[in-house]
């Protein structure tokens, strides 16, 4: 359940927002995102696969995919929406959907049109070029705002996209949600965690923190969150790689010490056994569909009327 304090302090950062128009080329199968996104449907339909749970999109229903959460998407005819990418964090640095528990679908009303329309006239220029979910997780794609927005638009973009976050929040568990690591017992380790990523964490630190014994430490963490805290550190590592991967041009060696990886093949290893590919071939990657994509001229429709 969620906690009933909800007045932490949230940092959002908006990286792209537009209406769209997809066709049968928006079919895309088990990607990852390092940043999350919201839909606003509008008109036809489509599918989305969170977690490998068929979600239909339908007009006037809002949808949420968080970060790193595997998804596969497919539409059957045509499918216009509004779409809203961004990343989302709380002041020690979690990952809110770490913490809380959030829907995949809501009901969307007129005001949250309203929202996203306000959200589009005072961010222009931040829709994507291309459809392709593979390519626009590319740092050619990202960080397309107003270099010197003004103070008054940075705090009304952050409150729109709160708004919208907010509506996928709620104490009921419909069968469109998903369960999250949350725990409040650990919520002070995870925010260790996460502060200290880049640096030699061991057992013995945690569970001295939380006194405990290493073993009930590690059972009790692992019953909580779901995994060991070996192996939570080690996706919060590469969750913080795939970022910088994607949205920098930092060498490996640097995101290696930014990620707390002491072995640049330990890392590689670990890398590809959540990833299916080392660190180079995941930037690669997007450099090739991004190159592939665009000689195509797939465009997204809305920015070649």
């Amino acid at each position: 359940m969620n906690s009933p304090d909800l007045s932490f302090d949230l940092k959002v950062k908006l990286l792209n927002a537009a209406k769209s128009e997809l066709d049968t080329r928006w079919n895309y199968y088990d990607l990852t995102s390092p940043f999350s996104r919201i839909y606003l449907i509008t008109g036809g339909e489509g599918y989305i696969y969170p977690n490998n749970q068929k979600i239909k999109l339908e007009p006037g229903f809002l949808y949420l995919i968080p970060a790193y959460i595997p998804c596969s998407y497919s539409c059957p005819g045509s499918l216009i929406q509004y779409y809203l990418h961004f990343t989302a964090e709380l002041a020690d640095e979690l990952n809110i959907f770490d913490i809380y528990t959030f829907h995949f679908k809501a009901i969307a009303t007129e005001k949250e049109v309203q929202s996203f329309d306000r959200l589009l006239e005072i961010n222009p220029e931040t829709g994507l070029r291309v459809v392709d979910p593979a390519v626009y997780q590319s740092k050619s794609w990202l960080n397309k705002t107003d270099e010197n927005p003004s103070v008054a638009l940075l705090i009304e973009t952050k409150g729109i996209i709160l708004q919208l976050l907010s509506r996928f929040l709620g104490t009921e568990t419909p069968a469109n949600s998903f369960m999250t690591n949350t725990s409040n017992r650990f919520k002070e380790t995870l925010a260790f965690i996460q502060n200290n990523i880049d640096k030699n964490i061991s057992i013995g630190e945690l569970s001295g923190q939380s006194q405990m014994s290493n073993d009930h430490f590690t059972r009790s963490f692992k019953r909580e969150i779901g995994t060991t805290p070996l192996e939570y550190i080690n996706q919060k590592r590469i969750e913080k790689a795939q970022l910088l991967l994607v949205v920098t041009s930092l060498p490996v060696n640097d995101i290696l010490v930014k990620t707390g990886f002491n072995s640049a093949s330990y890392f590689s290893r670990i890398f590809k056994t959540a990833t299916g590919l080392t660190p180079l071939e995941y930037r690669k990657f997007h450099q090739q569909l991004h190159s592939k994509l665009y000689s195509n001229d797939l465009l997204n429709p809305h920015l070649t009327k």
